[in-house]
């Protein structure tokens, strides 16, 4: 019987890490096209609001989007690798629990 809970506990680790990483990976992509869009729009809204710029604005705007743009990148990156290694952490203690149980069995 205790090979059994321990066998589907098993299963059922290695599916939400499986599930969460996957889940993690869609946060990753839609972050993505999220900062793609965001600087799509800025572009647009740059250019058209252009003319009306100093030359001066004109060099602190493109220069904001860059380092929002990096910095948003970086946080993204920072979050979902973060996420990752909390995930990874989370199924390696489960795995181990179980691997005491299946001992003690």
């Amino acid at each position: 019987m205790n090979d059994n809970i321990t066998t589907t506990a098993a299963q059922v680790v290695e599916a939400f890490g499986v599930t969460a990483h996957g889940a993690i990976d869609a946060y990753r992509a839609g972050g993505e096209r999220l900062g793609r869009f965001a600087a799509e729009r800025w572009d647009i809204a740059f250019e058209q609001a252009r003319p009306r710029l100093s030359a001066e604005t004109r060099r602190n705007a493109a220069n904001a989007r860059k380092v929002f743009a990096r910095y948003y990148r970086q946080g993204l990156q920072l979050s979902s690798s973060g996420a990752g290694t909390a995930v990874d952490t989370l199924v390696q203690a489960a795995d181990g629990a179980l691997a005491r149980a299946r001992a003690r069995a």
